[in-house]
Formats: C-alpha cells, sequence, structure tokens
C-alpha cells in the first residue's frame, strides 16, 4: 500500500481552508469546500477512473471492470465543521481512493467494479441537516420544505449557496439512486471517541450507528427590568433553560450503559439584552442511541420534565421535534469481511459502536454496509486537535483495501 501517497493528499486537502490555528474550514458549498472537490477530481483523472457529479454534488468515481455485476463502493465526505479536524471523513475519501488506485495499478482480479463516493454536506455545521448527500441518493429526503428554508449564519440558503456554485436545489431528487446498483458500501473512520484508545488497538468493526433525533425547546418566561423587578416575581427563561439542562444531563447519565446520550448544544435567549431579564430561551437538544426504543423514552423523559421545571416558576414550555433517525445494525457480510481482513493481516482490533451518525447509515438502504475506525489519539474529534499516527492509518488502510478486495471477488 502506497502510504506515502496517502499522507501527501491529506497534507494538499488539509492546506485547504486550514485557518491559522490549524483547523479545517471546509463548510458544505463553500469556496473552500468546491476548491477541495476539484482537486479530488483533478486526482481522480489522474488515477484514470471515471466520474461524475449528481445534482447535488455528490462524487462518484468508478473503476469499472467491465462487469455488470453489482457494484462495491466505498467513501466519505471532506466538508468540515468550522475549525475542524483534518481526518473527519477526509481520511475515509482518500485511503479509499488510494485502495483503488492499488487494485487498478496491480491488475487484480475482481468480479464487481469499484467505486469511490464522496459524499456533500455530510455535517450539519451549516444548514442543521446531516448527512444530506447520502439522504438524497438513498431516497431518503423526507423533510424536503425545511432543507428549502434552511440558512447558514450569515443568512445564505441552502438554495442560494448551491445556486453560487453551479448546483440547482430543484434537481436534487434527480440524484436518487436505483436501489439494486450496490452490492456492498464501505466507510472507513476516524474514531470520534476514546475508545480504540483506551483499548490500544489501531482499528475497529463497527456493528452499528447510533441515530440522531433533535427537539428545539422553548421556554415561555416573562421579559422584565434587570433592575426594578424582585428575584421572587421574575420568570426568568434563562434560569428555567439552566434546570432543565441540568436535569437532561443528569437523566442521560442514567443511559450510559444502554448507549443513549443527550446533549444541549444551542441555546438562544430573547431579548438577549443585559439590562432585561431573559424573557424566552430556546434549546436545542441532540438525542442519540443505538436502540429506537431507548431513544424515544429518554426523549419522553425530557419532553415530561421541561414542563415540570416551567410550571414550578409559572411558565411554560414547548418542545418541537425537528428531525429523527433510525440507528443502523451493521452485522453482516460486510462487517464479517473487514473482521477477516483484520484477522489475515494480523492487526490488532475490537468491534464498537458509532455514536456519530455517517454516511453509512444512508447507504444501509441501497446496500450491506460495513465501518471501519482508525484510533484517534486525541481521543476528540470536530476538532484541530483531532490525531491519528501514521502507522494507524497504514493499518486502516490495508485493512479497507484487504476488505475490498475481498467484497469485490
Amino acid at each position: 500500500m502506497n502510504t506515502a501517497w496517502i499522507f501527501e493528499q491529506l497534507d494538499i486537502i488539509s492546506s485547504i481552508g486550514e485557518s491559522v490555528e490549524g483547523g479545517q474550514n471546509r463548510l458544505a458549498f463553500s469556496e473552500n469546500d468546491m476548491k477541495a472537490r476539484e482537486f479530488l477530481k483533478h486526482l481522480i483523472n489522474q488515477i484514470g477512473l471515471e466520474y461524475r457529479e449528481d445534482t447535488f454534488g455528490n462524487i462518484f468515481a468508478l473503476y469499472n471492470t467491465g462487469s455488470e455485476n453489482q457494484i462495491v463502493a466505498t467513501g466519505s465526505h471532506i466538508d468540515t465543521v468550522p475549525n475542524g479536524g483534518r481526518y473527519d471523513g477526509t481520511l475515509g475519501v482518500i485511503t479509499s481512493l488510494a485502495a483503488i488506485k492499488e487494485i487498478k495499478e496491480n491488475k487484480e482480479n475482481i468480479r464487481h467494479p469499484l467505486e469511490l463516493i464522496v459524499f456533500q454536506a455530510e455535517e450539519s455545521s451549516r444548514f442543521g441537516h446531516s448527512t444530506m448527500g447520502s439522504k438524497i441518493i438513498s431516497g431518503k429526503l423526507e423533510n424536503f420544505v425545511q432543507w428549502e428554508q434552511s440558512r447558514d449564519n450569515d443568512g445564505i440558503s441552502l438554495v442560494q449557496a448551491m445556486k453560487d456554485t453551479g448546483y440547482n436545489f430543484y434537481d436534487i431528487n434527480k440524484s436518487v439512486i436505483e436501489k439494486d446498483r450496490y452490492k456492498y458500501f464501505l466507510e472507513l473512520h476516524i474514531d470520534q471517541s476514546k475508545t480504540l484508545m483506551n483499548a490500544n488497538v489501531p482499528v475497529a468493526v463497527v456493528d452499528g450507528i447510533a441515530a440522531p433525533l433533535r427537539v428545539r425547546v422553548t421556554i415561555f418566561g416573562e421579559a422584565a427590568h434587570s433592575g426594578s423587578t424582585a428575584m421572587r416575581d421574575r420568570k426568568d427563561a434563562l434560569v428555567i433553560a439552566s434546570e432543565l439542562i441540568l436535569a437532561i444531563r443528569n437523566i442521560s447519565l442514567a443511559y450510559d450503559e444502554r448507549q443513549a446520550v443527550a446533549t444541549v448544544g444551542k441555546i438562544d435567549i430573547f431579548p438577549n439584552a443585559i439590562n432585561v431579564v431573559p424573557g424566552t430561551a430556546v434549546m436545542y437538544v441532540d438525542i442519540r442511541g443505538i436502540h429506537a426504543k431507548t431513544i424515544e423514552e429518554l426523549f419522553g423523559l425530557i419532553r415530561a420534565e421541561s414542563s415540570k421545571i416551567a410550571l414550578r416558576y409559572k411558565a411554560s414550555s414547548e418542545i418541537e421535534l425537528l428531525s429523527s433517525e433510525k440507528p443502523c445494525a451493521l452485522n453482516n457480510i460486510v462487517t464479517d469481511t473487514i473482521e477477516q481482513s483484520c484477522i489475515d493481516l494480523n492487526i490488532p482490533y475490537i468491534h464498537t459502536i458509532s455514536g456519530a451518525g455517517h454516511d453509512t447509515m444512508n447507504m444501509a438502504e441501497l446496500a450491506e454496509c460495513g465501518m471501519i475506525f482508525v484510533r484517534n489519539v486525541s481521543g476528540i474529534s470536530h476538532h484541530k486537535n483531532e490525531s491519528i499516527l501514521n502507522e494507524d492509518i497504514e493499518k486502516g488502510a490495508l485493512v479497507l483495501h484487504d476488505a475490498l478486495l475481498k467484497l469485490s471477488r
């Protein structure tokens, strides 16, 4: 495996949108995102693969063996969160491309064509919706109006951002892929937790992907003058929200062993003035779990707690479901193949689950899927300090290459 080539391409892509502090900034449909995607197209052309782009900007690079068998696909994404890490998504794209490149150059005898997929807009950072590209191609786009109305922090709509980069939002339904195109799909990704680091192994076979349920909780208090309103007379929406945040944490602690978590990641207060008691607080809660029943149970407890705390202050609350996705089990021939590749290559591994969502969970609508995690020595992701040892990248790439060969034969 030409790992020097992998490191070189990672360095080049990381230089596109890199901040002075070292974080990666390639928000979906941004100028940096488009530059990185143009660089990938250049690489794909150099390798000699057939490539196309769909109406949303997903890139497909095919190694066509002349066979009409179903395709074995692999890939990930290159868009980032603000000041994100250099490996999240990008590692999976480059190692996938390297594996296909090696298989092509070595003229390996395979029965299934191989295809790299570079998904667009996997991160929800810009428009508030995650894994957008893979949702579209797998026919899982169910909130078209929400997408149409979504805007980034600068007030730019998804519709406008796509138009500015040469895409038409109203054509995205043309990108749905037929169910029989793919046989298998395999994604390599950096571990976004400390699981592999604590286990002291370089790679993991992923057995399932937790799904997010996202809600907006609005606390209706009463705005009042900060100086003339006695503490006992206040209906401070921010104080109520603060109690609810602590309650959500305490509720979630009880669900650790059941592999579910809840996070308050964003809060807005109104009128947001230093001399006004906050009248309204809007909280955004992300609930994730590996079992749908557990997610719903946790959601129900949070909903009940929001009403109880608000009533104690003689205020009111409202909870709105923003999105709900299904957890994805990955116990199949692909995960078995990944495990066998680890054994054959004598590379230590464990089985784990993913608490973060990935494009794989949508591709499961089209094919049997699997994921490989590579050890993250920093233990953190979505952050500039995200880190992987070169030898672990090599081990992950070798497992991916071997598993793709096995699956395509």
